[in-house]
């Protein structure tokens, strides 16, 4: 391929300007409690996320256009000058009514997905625990394997070993702390 220095050039100047440099600006406007810099750089956010995305998928097809990564650095510069304001006139002009038009749909489904994903998460942390609970009782017991599918008792029907290996002297962290305290304060006097 051809454009290869090129892109090479030009990738590392794209992960500068369309991410380190709005960064900064975002921060700035942020710290300067100025609503119309935030907002504009907001818009930049949502613009640049979209055509990330965007080029995500398409990436196998758009990387072998010829001069591909220079134009993206244009794009991403336009998107973000403040003489062009590209990204407000993307979202003001396209962005907003799409999303204006399927924003209920679009709540719901992120409703649902995130519902989803909470059950899902759920019921894999609810048949690890049983899991883990059956591994650790036929570890003492010598018990055959449990059905999963159960719930856990409140109880556990073992004693859970003490980790305190010799027991004739009990571990006092209390006894230790105020006696350590006073030493370093005398070294300190």
């Amino acid at each position: 391929m051809a454009f290869k220095p090129f892109a090479l050039i030009c990738k590392p100047l794209v992960l500068c300007v369309g991410f380190i440099y709005p960064s900064y600006a975002s921060y700035k406007a942020l710290e300067s409690k100025a609503p119309a810099a935030a907002a504009q750089w907001l818009t930049y956010w949502v613009v640049f996320s979209l055509f990330t995305v965007f080029e995500y998928f398409a990436d196998w097809l758009i990387s072998w256009v010829p001069f591909y990564y220079l134009a993206k650095l244009a794009f991403v510069l336009w998107l973000q000058m403040p003489q062009t304001q590209g990204a407000t006139q993307l979202y003001v002009q396209h962005i907003q009514p799409l999303v204006k038009r399927h924003e209920e749909e679009i709540d719901r489904a992120l409703e649902e997905g995130y519902r989803k994903g909470t059950d899902s998460v759920n019921e894999v942390r609810s048949k690890t625990m049983t899991w883990l609970h059956g591994k650790v009782y036929n570890r003492h017991s010598g018990g055959s394997e449990p059905d999963i599918s159960g719930t856990l008792p409140s109880e556990p029907p073992f004693a859970v070993p003490s980790l305190q290996t010799d027991t004739s002297t009990p571990i006092s962290f209390a006894a230790t702390v105020p006696a350590a305290r006073s030493s370093s304060k005398e070294n300190l006097l």
